[in-house]
C-alpha cells in the first residue's frame, strides 16, 4: 500500500507507464496455470490502473479513494473501504502486488478452490481496510498524534500480507527457518513481520499501517472469527 500521513496532501496519480505492466505480462507468460479468480482480479486492477474500468472515474484522483480513519469515521466516506485496495500510485506499484498476488493466488484458490477462494478475497479486502481505519485510531491514541487518522492508502498489498500468512501457514515448511539475506535463519511463522520491517525501512512511503492491518486479517483468518465467516458464507453461497 502507498500511503501519506499529510492530511494536507494532494494524493494524485503518477503519470501512467507502461513498464510495470510489461513485466506483470512476462510474469503471466511465464505461469503455467492460472486459475480464474486470481487471473480476473488482476486483470480487473490493469483495467482500473488505465481508466479502461474506470469506477466512477476517480482514478485520477486517488485523494478521492485511499482509505483513511478521518475519511472513513469521520466523514462517512464507506465506500473507500471498498475502492481503496482496487488503486494503485504508478505501474511498478501494481507491478509488485499483483506478481505478488500471482503466486499466492496460485497457491490458494487450487487449494481452497476458486469459490471459496472468491469470498475469501472479498472478506479480506473489506476487512483490510477495515483493520487499517481501527488502527489508525489506536495509533493516534496510544501516541497522541492526530496524523494517523489522515494516513490515507491505497493498493492490494493489505489483502496480499493477509494472503501471506495464510499461504504461510498451508505450507508444508511451515514453522521451518528460512534465510533473510541468505544465512539469518527466521522461522517461516515470522517472517512476515521481518518482511513488514524491512519493507519499511527499504520503502518509508509505503503504508506501514496497511501492511500491518493485513497481517493482523491473516491472524484473525488462521486463529481467529474469520475462517468461520468465509466458511458460513460458502456454505450459504455454494
Amino acid at each position: 500500500m502507498f500511503g501519506s500521513r499529510s492530511r494536507h496532501t494532494h494524493y494524485q496519480q503518477s503519470n501512467r507507464s507502461y513498464y510495470g505492466i510489461i513485466l506483470l505480462l512476462a510474469e503471466l507468460s511465464r505461469s503455467s496455470h492460472l486459475p480464474p479468480i486470481t487471473l480476473g482480479v488482476i486483470i480487473i486492477n490493469v483495467l482500473i490502473y488505465f481508466d479502461i474500468f474506470p469506477l466512477f472515474g476517480l482514478s485520477s484522483n486517488l485523494q478521492n479513494v485511499c482509505v483513511s480513519t478521518h475519511a472513513v469515521l469521520d466523514q462517512g466516506d464507506y465506500m473507500r473501504i471498498l475502492l481503496a485496495p482496487l488503486f494503485h500510485g504508478d505501474d511498478m506499484h501494481l507491478y509488485y502486488n499483483m506478481a505478488s498476488f500471482l503466486y499466492k493466488g496460485q497457491q490458494l484458490e487450487t487449494l481452497f478452490g476458486s469459490p471459496y477462494f472468491a469470498i475469501l478475497l472479498s472478506i479480506l479486502t473489506v476487512s483490510s481496510s477495515l483493520m487499517l481505519v481501527i488502527l489508525g485510531q489506536l495509533a493516534s491514541s496510544i501516541f497522541d498524534n492526530p496524523e494517523y487518522l489522515f494516513t490515507c492508502a491505497v493498493g492490494f498489498s493489505g489483502v496480499i500480507f493477509a494472503l501471506k500468512v495464510i499461504t504461510t501457514h498451508y505450507t508444508p515448511t511451515y514453522g521451518s527457518n528460512s534465510f533473510l539475506a541468505g544465512f539469518i535463519p527466521i522461522s517461516t511463522k515470522y517472517a512476515v513481520w521481518v518482511e513488514l520491517i524491512v519493507i519499511q525501512l527499504i520503502t518509508p512511503n509505503v503504508s506501514f499501517l496497511g501492511h500491518l492491518a493485513g497481517i493482523l486479517i491473516g491472524l484473525l483468518y488462521i486463529y481467529g472469527p474469520l475462517r468461520y465467516v468465509c466458511n458460513n458464507l460458502y456454505n450459504l453461497i455454494c
